[in-house]
């Protein structure tokens, strides 16, 4: 540092000149040509320790939040500049000439600019939070864009541009940056504000899957002796989407997933539809799922007309839920129905089944429309319920279905499966990592809590 000035007298600059709006933690060695620049209604955190180099700037825009953590290292001629919020965890060091924008220009559209204007922010702008973790080295010349998040102890390479989610514990270089190997890193810190996806499941009894529990039979110490009786203590929620979310968690540990399942037994999409349209005012959604029909079908051939859906009234109700998703959600996912097993004679299944299949498509059709993805599971079903019946009885392994309409354990395996390979083959969750753009004033209000605790009261 070339400074003429004192730490103590860069401090008491910064502090005399944007007062409530900055804090400053101890021992922060601070350059006199350091840029600081704090609009209304924004903040500016350092935490102790922060050691800042020479021709640094950062811009807080009105509303933002730059948190920098305790024992941050910051070089030469850096720039920050936040609309929403930039956080910089504890022990985490930016290289000379890093460049880190959580915002981007709108397109110059003839909506958003109607008269023409050439001024250069006539579009607005639109913005997503950046986290650095804790114990991230970003190499020189490296630019980072909106919306990333680059887990702890991860390296990024010099003149990388980050423009997604890095993973924690992460060799990364490139344009665009991308994981070149991983390495067993340093013990996680605590992670405050970790990345949480929230996960909707709307559908049938299939994704509900109720299963009674008491808390002995759960204890492998404590179990109760064979033919005593237990009280059923409650209702548990598992099947396949219990499952795929205990796959969720143990292939990306740095996230959280919080699952909303509001698959409901015995609905049909009437049902279901009722339940979307509740969901969707109250609360927002990484990724959804839609997944009906079966009871839509059934009901027919169990000759409750009153409860059947034909289906017109199917693709209508399929319709507005997927306009229902794709509003509160990021990616919308609909899964076809399994086919029926073995519930009635062979020709009246033959026969519910060439009928759900018209609704298989029907969703499909929708699906495409509304620009959903659409998984089909239908034909892995059939295939394995053709092996399966070719097993000679004394060694079979059991049935996909448990009563001919429910899943099995086998059956939730099978599901299961479907629906992770088809979440890794899009890449479903690598994209969702990242932070959503949005317009400027909306990103403000959304992300605030993020950094709710790098703000004063």
């Amino acid at each position: 540092m070339t400074s003429i000035d004192t730490p103590t007298a860069v401090t008491d600059r910064l502090n005399h000149q944007h007062g409530a709006a900055i804090t400053i933690g101890d021992d922060c060695d601070l350059p006199d040509d350091l840029v600081v620049e704090i609009d209304d209604d924004a903040h500016l955190t350092l935490g102790n320790r922060v050691a800042i180099r020479r021709g640094t700037t950062i811009q807080v825009h009105r509303g933002a939040t730059i948190a920098i953590g305790d024992d941050v290292a910051i070089g030469e001629n850096c720039f920050l500049s936040a609309m929403a919020g930039i956080s910089l965890g504890s022990g985490s060091a930016l290289s000379n000439m890093v460049d880190i924008h959580d915002h981007n220009h709108n397109e110059r559209s003839a909506v958003r600019v109607p008269s023409g204007d050439l001024l250069p922010w006539a579009s607005g702008f639109s913005a997503a939070p950046i986290v650095i973790e804790p114990g991230v080295i970003i190499s020189n010349k490296v630019s980072i864009t909106a919306g990333v998040r680059v887990g702890h102890n991860t390296i990024v390479g010099a003149n990388a541009v980050v423009t997604r989610s890095i993973a924690p514990d992460t060799i990364a270089a490139g344009v665009p940056a991308t994981p070149r190997r991983h390495f067993a890193g340093a013990p996680a810190p605590t992670i405050d504000q970790r990345r949480t996806l929230t996960v909707g499941w709307f559908g049938t009894s299939i994704m509900e899957h109720l299963e009674a529990f008491n808390a002995r039979m759960a204890n492998q110490a404590d179990l109760p002796p064979v033919g005593s009786t237990v009280t059923v203590e409650d209702w548990r929620r598992r099947g396949y989407v219990h499952r795929l979310h205990l796959w969720l968690q143990a292939v990306w540990p740095h996230l959280g997933f919080a699952v909303d399942n509001r698959g409901a037994g015995g609905a049909t999409s009437r049902d279901i539809a009722e339940i979307v349209r509740a969901a969707a005012a109250e609360r927002s959604y990484d990724v959804t799922f839609l997944g009906c029909g079966v009871n839509d079908v059934w009901r027919g051939f169990q000759g409750r007309t009153a409860e059947a859906v034909d289906r017109a009234e199917f693709t209508e109700h399929y319709t507005t839920m997927l306009e229902s998703l794709g509003a509160c959600s990021r990616t919308v996912i609909c899964i076809s129905e399994t086919p029926f097993g073995p519930i009635e004679d062979p020709h009246t299944v033959a026969e519910m089944n060439l009928e759900l299949a018209r609704y298989n498509d029907i969703a499909a059709q929708a699906a495409a429309r509304a620009g959903a993805l659409f998984l089909d599971v239908w034909g892995a079903f059939a295939a394995a319920a053709r092996q399966l019946a070719s097993i000679p009885p004394e060694t079979a392994t059991g049935s996909l279905w448990s009563d001919g309409v429910h899943l099995s354990e086998l059956g939730d395996a099978l599901m299961q499966h479907q629906v992770a390979t088809f979440l890794t083959e899009h890449r479903i969750i690598e994209d969702l990592i990242d932070y959503p753009q949005l317009e400027r004033d909306l990103a403000i209000d959304h992300y605030r809590p993020l950094f709710a605790a790098h703000r004063p009261a």
